[in-house]
């Protein structure tokens, strides 16, 4: 899987640097990622926090390769613009295996009922990244994904990672829903919708 795009706005607020995003295979997208000065400089990922208080990562690198080259890249990125430079890295960069597509490599569901709140998935893309908090929502008359997001102080909500192109929403959702089915099952439940 490679990096196609990279965005990093410079921001130097007390240990803020910088915020980015970055674009996987020219169709998911990665918002929010920090750039963050402390004893070294490292790159934070966006953060959730659930009902109960426990904190976790809306995505991740799950290896020490993935994430050097997350920070690489971004670290370049903040760098060349404090240099008063434009940035235009040499891209595509190599992030996880060196496969051309979009690839989910893992899936865990763990139903849940809420009314329309039907489960919660994490999926693993090119065993390298884990995106953690999609939701299952059963609507009116189909069941669909949600991918993880934030509010707004507007009051509107801004996805974190997020699929760019159609074919690759049906495909994380064909992969959740399957899993979500086969986790019904084990525990002998049926699907609502």
């Amino acid at each position: 899987m490679y990096i196609t795009t990279v965005k990093v706005t410079p921001v130097n607020k007390q240990s803020l640097l910088a915020v980015a995003s970055i674009t996987l295979c020219d169709c998911f997208v990665l918002r929010a990622m920090r750039l963050m000065q402390g004893r070294r400089r490292y790159l934070a990922m966006p953060s959730r926090q659930t009902r109960t208080g426990r904190v976790f990562e809306v995505f991740h690198p799950i290896s020490a390769e993935a994430r050097g080259a997350l920070e690489d890249v971004i670290l370049e990125g903040y760098e060349t613009q404090m240099a008063g430079n434009s940035f235009s890295p040499e891209l595509p960069v190599l992030f996880g295996t060196e496969r051309p597509d979009f690839v989910i490599t893992g899936v865990r569901v763990r139903p849940y009922d809420e009314m329309k709140l039907q489960g919660f998935a994490s999926i693993v893309l090119d065993d390298c990244l884990v995106i953690n908090g999609i939701k299952i929502i059963v609507g009116r008359d189909r069941k669909f994904i949600q991918m993880p997001n934030v509010k707004k102080k507007t009051g509107k909500y801004r996805d974190l990672a997020f699929p760019t192109v159609p074919e690759i929403r049906e495909q994380i959702e064909k992969t959740i829903f399957a899993e979500y089915e086969r986790a019904l099952a084990e525990e002998g439940l049926s699907p609502t919708v």
